[in-house]
C-alpha cells in the first residue's frame, strides 16, 4: 500500500477546496490504484445517506488524482480538465465514502502520452467506482483532458 500522500492529498486540499470540506484523504495509492476516502458524517444527505453530489465529486477526485499522478513528474507545465462524465448510482451509501480508481493500462498511457507530445493535448478516459462492503454504489466513467499550459 504505497502511499504518495502529502503530495497528491497536500494538492486537493489546498487547490480544490471541496476536497478539504468533504473530508478527503488517501487510502492506497500504488502502481494498481487510487483510493480515496471521505467520512459519512461531513458528506451525508437528510435520509442520513451519502449525498449523491458527495459520491460523484469523490469518484471525480479519485479520477482527477489519478491524472495528476500520472503527470506530476513531466517536464512541462500542464493542465487538466474534465471533459465528460457520466454516474450510475446502483445503491445508497450508509457508511464512509470509498472512491477506487484503477489505474490506466500501460498501453492507455503510451498512447496518451504520446498524443500527448505530438498534438500538446490528450484525453484519457478514467473509470472508477464508489464501494461500500464490497458492492459497487456508484458506477463513474470520465474522459480527462491534459493539455500543456502556456506560462
Amino acid at each position: 500500500m504505497e502511499v504518495k500522500a502529502p503530495g497528491l492529498e497536500t494538492f486537493l486540499h489546498e487547490m480544490i477546496p471541496l476536497a478539504r470540506a468533504m473530508g478527503v484523504r488517501i487510502e492506497v495509492s500504488d502502481e494498481n490504484k487510487l483510493e480515496l476516502v471521505a467520512p459519512h458524517e461531513l458528506n451525508r444527505n437528510s435520509l442520513n445517506t451519502a449525498f449523491g453530489g458527495s459520491l460523484v465529486s469523490l469518484a471525480t477526485l479519485a479520477g482527477y488524482g489519478v491524472m495528476w499522478e500520472l503527470m506530476r513528474n513531466e517536464d512541462t507545465k500542464w493542465k487538466i480538465v474534465i471533459k465528460d462524465s457520466k454516474a450510475a448510482y446502483r445503491k445508497p451509501v450508509l457508511g464512509d465514502l470509498r472512491a477506487i480508481c484503477e489505474r490506466p493500462t500501460k498501453l492507455a498511457i503510451e498512447e496518451f502520452k504520446a498524443a500527448l507530445a505530438r498534438y500538446g493535448q490528450a484525453k484519457l478516459k478514467i473509470r472508477a467506482a464508489v464501494v461500500e462492503k464490497g458492492a459497487v454504489a456508484v458506477d463513474f466513467q470520465a474522459a480527462f483532458v491534459v493539455s500543456a499550459s502556456q506560462a
